[in-house]
C-alpha cells in the first residue's frame, strides 16, 4: 500500500475525507509529522505534538460493512502492534478500552476514528510515540524508555496487523477478534455510563457480542451498544493494578 508522508496537514482524517469527496481517493496510508487541526471522535480536538503518529488509512469498504466489527478489528491491530514493541513484563498493563482506545496503566496511548463515505472507509489512528500534552495520556517512549521508535515503521506494523484483522472478518472469523477483546478489555463486570452525544445510559459491562456490540446489563436486561464513550463514575475506567489480572 502506498504511504503518503506529509510534514504538516490540518488533519490526516480530513485530508482522506477530502480525497474521497473530490473523487481522487485510492487505497493508501497517510501520515503527518504534525497536524494543525487534528480531530478525534465526536469532532473533539486531537492535540498533535510533533513526534507522534498521526495517520489515516483509505480503503474500499469491505463487503462486510459492520462498523462495530471493523472498529474492534482496528483496535486489535493497534494493540497487537504496541504489545510487540514493549517488554513482556509490561504487557499486562496494556488493554483495550471500548469502543476502540488503547490504554496503558490508566492512561490513553492511542485513539481511533472511523468514517464511511460512499464506498470508502477512512480509518484514522493517533498514537502517542514521543510526547503527550495532558496528564491522562502516556507515550510509547515513556513505556519503552528509549527514543528509537519510528512513527512510520509503527504505522507499517499497524497496516499489516489491520489487514490480518480485516481478513479474519472477511473469512467469517470475527470470533477470533471478539475473543482477543474479551482477553484484553477493561471494565468487565464494572458499572459504567455510556455516553453518545447528549444521551447517556448506565449499566454493568458483560462483554462483547458476536456482532461486536458492547453488552450492557441494566435492570436484569441485556442491552447491546454499537457506539459511544465508556465512563466509570464520570471518568474513564480505572484499573487497580495492585490486583492480579
Amino acid at each position: 500500500m502506498k504511504i503518503i508522508k506529509l510534514k504538516e496537514i490540518d488533519s490526516t482524517h480530513k485530508l482522506a475525507v477530502r480525497m474521497i469527496e473530490n473523487n481522487s481517493a485510492f487505497e493508501c496510508g497517510i501520515i503527518a509529522e504534525t497536524q494543525t487541526r487534528g480531530i478525534g471522535r465526536c469532532e473533539r480536538k486531537w492535540v498533535s505534538a510533533p513526534g507522534n503518529l498521526y495517520s489515516s488509512i483509505i480503503k474500499k469498504l469491505p463487503k462486510n460493512k459492520d462498523m462495530c466489527k471493523i472498529s474492534l478489528a482496528t483496535a486489535c491491530a493497534v494493540h497487537k502492534t504496541v504489545k510487540n514493541l514493549i517488554d513482556p513484563e509490561k504487557k499486562d498493563y496494556l488493554y483495550l478500552h471500548w469502543p476502540n482506545d488503547i490504554y496503558y496503566k490508566n492512561k490513553k496511548l492511542s485513539g481511533i476514528l472511523l468514517a464511511v463515505i460512499g464506498s470508502w472507509i477512512v480509518v484514522s489512528v493517533g498514537l502517542n510515540i514521543r510526547s503527550v500534552s495532558v496528564p491522562t495520556a502516556i507515550s510509547l517512549e515513556k513505556i519503552i524508555g528509549v527514543s528509537t521508535v519510528s512513527a512510520e515503521k509503527t504505522f507499517r506494523y499497524i497496516l499489516d496487523n489491520l489487514n490480518d484483522e480485516l481478513s479474519l472478518i472477511q473469512a467469517g472469523r470475527f470470533s477470533d477478534i471478539r475473543e482477543y477483546w474479551l482477553q484484553n478489555i477493561v471494565g468487565i463486570n464494572s458499572e459504567v455510563t455510556i455516553k453518545n452525544g447528549n444521551d447517556s445510559l448506565s449499566g454493568i459491562v458483560r462483554g462483547i457480542d458476536e456482532l461486536g456490540r458492547l453488552i450492557l446489563e441494566r435492570d436484569e436486561k441485556k442491552l447491546y451498544i454499537s457506539s459511544g464513550d465508556m465512563f466509570e463514575n464520570e471518568k474513564k475506567i480505572v484499573v487497580n493494578y495492585d490486583k492480579k489480572k
